[in-house]
């Protein structure tokens, strides 16, 4: 006769029992997509773009234009190309916090990253750090990683 470590099967049966709560099926119920090419082509000036952390294939999931104040930018929600605008926050040489939202607000969007220094002689600089995404009540917590073009402005 096998014996059973009792610990192991009451964490098996609790397992089958977890009804995800409403924020649990929200949050699984949409994908924060790739980008497409041409995705935020009319953004101009310092550009920020971000991919999940550990991506390798060159897909982005965010590009933005690093402004201060009224900054613009593109995220695919289920495919779907949306713009959104800062609405707060900022940033300085090392670290930026910032939120976006849609137009309909139904969309959020909270970049935060640290921000490392560029290679001599180039502009581009690497950044870590995570967004938060919620959409139609339902938030995902991204790890991120990217660069933003642009090395004279925080």
């Amino acid at each position: 006769m096998t014996k059973t470590v009792w610990p192991v099967v009451l964490l098996m049966a609790l397992a089958g029992c977890h009804q995800a709560t409403p924020e649990e099926k929200a949050a699984a119920a949409f994908t924060v997509s790739p980008l497409k090419p041409g995705d935020g082509a009319d953004l101009t000036g310092c550009i920020t773009k971000v991919a999940r952390a550990g991506t390798t294939d060159g897909s982005r999931i965010l590009i933005e234009d690093s402004l201060q104040g009224g900054a613009n930018g593109y995220i695919r929600i289920n495919d779907q190309l949306t713009k959104i605008t800062m609405t707060s926050g900022g940033s300085d040489s090392i670290h930026s916090v910032r939120s976006f939202v849609d137009a309909s607000n139904k969309l959020s969007v909270v970049e935060s990253y640290d921000i490392k220094d560029a290679v001599a002689g180039q502009t581009v600089r690497p950044l870590t750090g995570q967004l938060i995404v919620t959409w139609k009540g339902g938030t995902q917590t991204i790890a991120i990683g990217g660069a933003r073009n642009c090395i004279d402005a925080p």
